[in-house]
């Protein structure tokens, strides 16, 4: 999804607000750029509004912070397919967000987030039309890595030549779940032994491809039949109350 910031009149409140900041001082081939979005991501993680019992920690991704870069410096407004986002076979969601001007990291993330005002636990939109989708990757439980990229797009007559670009491993906002972007609980309940300030740092790093593997890897259903085995890799394989 895009999100856009316009630094001109009809926005005054939100132009006199946006600090300037030299585009070059946002690239995240600084280490601490990195460690900027990783925090500011783990801050609203821990914040959720109900708690999480099962939200993990993110970390950062070369692999997907290139596939971001790849996408960036293509200047194209839609989302990239989702072949072009993948790291190990595995698809990351994606988010978007242009600018008139150098939006710091900040801003971009807290504008992404922003989309709570839109979102109510388990119902989902609070009205018709309402967009939530950026609020619930940043907060989906199962995306533990991430990987940003920033560009100037050539000025050819667009005002909003900043591009952002942020990749999530795994992706998130499956359709028949995004009400539920995480499961509510008191933090960290369902990683007791595993826990860093309310956020779990035990994922799983499987894969589930379809949603009842709970019960089709239950028994010895994994070992019997290479369907389940192949379609449910997290639950065949991660028995030690990882995060799935």
């Amino acid at each position: 999804m895009m999100l856009i910031a316009v630094l001109c009149l009809s926005v005054l409140q939100r132009a006199s607000a946006a600090a300037v900041f030299p585009f070059s001082s946002l690239s995240t081939r600084n280490a601490t750029n990195r460690q900027k979005i990783v925090d500011i991501h783990n801050a609203y993680r821990r914040s959720a509004n109900p708690t999480a019992s099962n939200m993990l920690k993110m970390s950062w991704s070369i692999e997907a912070e290139n596939n971001a870069k790849n996408w960036a410096t293509t200047c194209n407004q839609y989302h990239s397919q989702p072949a072009a986002r993948q790291i190990a076979n595995i698809t990351c969601g994606e988010n978007l967000f242009m600018s008139s001007y150098p939006a710091s990291w900040e801003e971009v993330i807290q504008s992404l987030h922003s989309e709570y005002d839109n979102f109510e636990y388990g119902v989902g939109a609070k009205a018709v039309g309402l967009v939530i989708g950026h609020y619930t990757q940043v907060m989906w439980y199962k995306s533990y890595r991430i990987g940003c990229y920033c560009t100037e797009c050539p000025n050819d007559g667009v005002r909003l030549k900043y591009y952002y670009v942020c990749q999530y491993y795994p992706a998130g906002n499956y359709a028949d779940r995004i009400n539920y972007p995480y499961k509510s609980g008191p933090s960290c309940a369902d990683c007791p032994d595993a826990c860093d300030n309310g956020l779990c740092t035990n994922p799983c790093p499987y894969e589930d491809q379809y949603s009842n593997c709970d019960d089709l890897a239950s028994g010895d259903q994994c070992d019997t039949y290479q369907i389940v085995k192949e379609g449910c890799p997290g639950s065949c394989l991660c028995k030690n109350n990882e995060i799935i």
